[in-house]
């Protein structure tokens, strides 16, 4: 949407009596963005509330009068520009709420981000906590995506918090829907997906490598499907080579719905611990939307959604080989899983649910 046409719905939220919610983003393309801002735009559509967005660059542009609520979706502010905009919105008379989706802004907590990532640059993400601390100094409150990451604000910031999750847009829900319609699990022998292929969550793959790899070597009709760039172990990579594991390179988020929709299981493996306890569960509706159940670390949100045994199962680190084992064994009770799943995601993460928090965070903050 261009500047101009943004421009004009601000203008015109008084004239339409709407609650207008400003979103002012680093930019507008990625997950982020659709998670943060595009997915709640899209849910409060036909309600009282309006959401439009504006790039930092745009701002001295737009004029804030009938707006109620300014939320600063996560960026840093080394120039100084965000926190001047801040100030500007504060002069109205409005409140400005910073949204906030990883544990990216309390010092104490950096060698757990970097050990847990396996990153190196400590120079990097120092500046990045200085930048996030710099806005989160002159906000009035926080949005964040669960309640785990919600307390450690509070105890940072002393200021009040709304939680507003991920959630599922009507894009993903239809291809989904089209996926089970079309079969996306017809295929020979069992499926193992893992879509977490970055070199971030290399430890994290490491933690299951070993079993996975006794699993596939157990079954001849077992495959893994790795999504992303992962490096692998020699005896894994051998099994690459041998087309046991097919890796595939990183999709759009739709086309990853059918790669989801393609697979027996989800498996979701993670260090337990404070940074993966403020992650997010979108492992695992993404995948229960296409009726593919998910076998997860009990990391903190996991262990919200997930009723283990009913909808979907959450794996001890030494559980992995074991409960692989159950599903290839007991199809029927994989199925029964993967639609539960299902309908807990679209009730949570989709629809009248997700819209009612989404209000709730906003009535709190909003004038």
């Amino acid at each position: 949407m261009k500047f101009s046409e943004r421009k004009k719905i601000l203008s015109e939220a008084v004239k339409w009596d709407a609650r207008m919610v400003l979103y002012l983003v680093e930019d507008a393309e990625g997950a982020q963005f659709r998670y943060r801002c595009r997915n709640v735009m899209e849910a409060v559509d036909g309600t009282e509330w309006r959401v439009v967005w504006f790039l930092k660059s745009e701002v001295d542009g737009i004029e804030l009068d009938g707006v109620s609520l300014v939320v600063i979706e996560r960026q840093t502010d080394k120039d100084g520009a965000v926190g001047r905009f801040i100030d500007r919105v504060h002069e109205m008379g409005v409140k400005v709420v910073f949204d906030l989706d990883d544990l990216i802004f309390d010092y104490r907590d950096l060698p757990l981000l970097m050990r847990t990532t396996n990153s190196k640059n400590v120079f990097y993400w120092a500046g990045y906590f200085w930048g996030i601390r710099r806005v989160a100094r002159k906000v009035d409150g926080f949005i964040c995506t669960n309640e785990f990451l919600a307390g450690k604000l509070k105890r940072s910031f002393r200021k009040p918090v709304q939680v507003i999750p991920n959630s599922l847009n009507a894009g993903q829900v239809e291809v989904s829907e089209k996926c089970i319609v079309d079969g996306g699990k017809e295929h020979e022998g069992f499926v193992v997906g893992y879509f977490s292929g970055s070199p971030t969550h290399a430890k994290d793959f490491a933690m299951v490598e070993s079993e996975l790899i006794c699993f596939l070597k157990e079954h001849t009709d077992v495959k893994l499907l790795v999504v992303g760039y992962m490096k692998f172990s020699s005896e894994m990579q051998k099994m690459v080579d041998d087309g046991k594991v097919e890796v595939h390179e990183l999709v759009d988020y739709l086309e990853l719905q059918k790669l989801m929709a393609g697979v027996d299981v989800n498996i979701a493996p993670l260090l337990v611990n404070d940074f993966t306890n403020c992650k997010s569960e979108l492992k695992f509706f993404e995948a229960a939307v296409v009726e593919t159940m998910t076998m997860a670390s009990p990391i903190y949100i996991f262990k919200e959604a997930i009723t283990d045994g009913e909808n979907g199962l959450l794996v001890s680190d030494d559980e992995w080989y074991e409960k692989l084992e159950y599903l290839y064994e007991y199809p029927k009770e994989n199925r029964k899983m993967a639609v539960a799943a299902k309908k807990y995601a679209l009730k949570h993460y989709y629809g009248k649910e997700f819209l009612k928090k989404v209000e709730e965070a906003y009535e709190y903050f909003a004038k």
